[in-house]
């Protein structure tokens, strides 16, 4: 079984010939230390199943960069500052065409990437900043959290907005014919969802459904924090699966996988806040152990960590983790 095989048929709910192994995105610098700087090499030595179609941002946009985005935020060397989104006449200022999307799939590296691993890994697209997280950066997580209580109109027409830019997204991904699609949309924290339970079925959920709708291709939904009280919207949503599912603010995969291991797909749960940025591999071992033995029973689990490869972690950790996880995460039979 190679690796497409394998994540394809972890995606059918069935036990593969060992648990697929995964990470969504991967810093410059974790990069710089495994794989030369290379996201692909990178991936080749952590041993990983699945490979990104196409990585990074266009040129042409300040997102994440320094100066004020497409969509209204500023970025100062990397690190968001806040939104200048106030008003619906900046809704329509800051609403980039929908064919801008086509600058984030270059035809170059997507045609490399899919002669070289096209028909032995599968092939992903994954995206951060959609649907809510997009909106609240836009206008500044303060003001949009006020605004969802005394100006519903404005917080409305830039979910639409943020809405409409990740169905763009999706599309491209789409017509790319990639195996998977992740989209990052983080609304939650570590006490739990940033809104309440009834403004995200009012507000959030239904555009949740307009964008799965808008895919042939499975969508891995990504919120960090503790989601467990949203995670029957997802499945409403008909979302495949999950990710990050941290485990340090409290949410227990093994609890999620007896509730709702037929219905998601769970991809994560390595603690990279406690596990991956200490040198301790024994509790790296530890946790890697943990992860299998909670989310591989009967398929359905794709190993991660629970958020990204960032700086601050130690490397060998990283390593130890993957090479782990491949040696331990083989199914009986």
């Amino acid at each position: 079984m190679n690796s497409r095989e394998r994540v394809l048929t972890t995606f059918q709910f069935e036990e593969p010939d060992r648990v697929p192994l995964f990470e969504a995105w991967i810093e410059g610098v974790i990069m710089d230390a495994i794989g030369n700087g290379d996201p692909y090499k990178t991936r080749e030595r952590l041993g990983l199943d699945c490979m990104p179609i196409a990585v990074g941002h266009p040129k042409s946009t300040n997102a994440w960069k320094t100066g004020t985005d497409e969509w209204g935020r500023i970025f100062k060397n990397h690190w968001y500052l806040g939104g200048v989104v106030k008003s619906l006449d900046d809704v329509e200022t800051y609403s980039p065409p929908l064919e801008y999307a086509e600058e984030w799939f270059p035809s170059e590296m997507m045609k490399k990437t899919r002669k070289i691993y096209g028909d032995t890994h599968a092939l992903y697209y994954a995206f951060h900043d959609v649907c809510l997280v997009l909106s609240y950066m836009s206008m500044g997580m303060e003001d949009f959290f006020v605004a969802v209580h005394r100006n519903r109109e404005l917080v409305e027409a830039l979910i639409q907005r943020s809405t409409d830019w990740t169905i763009a997204m999706i599309e491209q991904a789409n017509a790319a014919e990639v195996d998977f699609i992740m989209i990052g949309d983080d609304v939650a924290d570590s006490k739990g969802p940033m809104i309440s339970l009834k403004n995200f079925r009012e507000m959030v959920l239904p555009k949740y459904k307009e964008i799965v709708s808008a895919s042939e291709i499975p969508l891995i939904w990504h919120s960090d924090g503790q989601i467990q009280p949203l995670l029957p919207f997802i499945i409403e949503a008909g979302f495949a699966g999950v990710h990050a599912l941290e485990p340090d603010v409290g949410v227990n995969m093994g609890k999620i996988k007896e509730q709702y291991g037929d219905k998601l797909v769970l991809v994560g749960n390595l603690d990279v806040t406690n596990i991956l940025t200490q040198s301790d591999l024994e509790l790296v071992r530890k946790d890697v152990k943990r992860c299998i033995k909670q989310g591989a029973p009967g398929g359905g689990y794709l190993f991660s960590s629970s958020n990204s490869l960032f700086n601050g972690m130690y490397i060998e950790s990283i390593l130890e983790a993957y090479r782990y996880a491949k040696e331990i995460g083989y199914y009986s039979g």
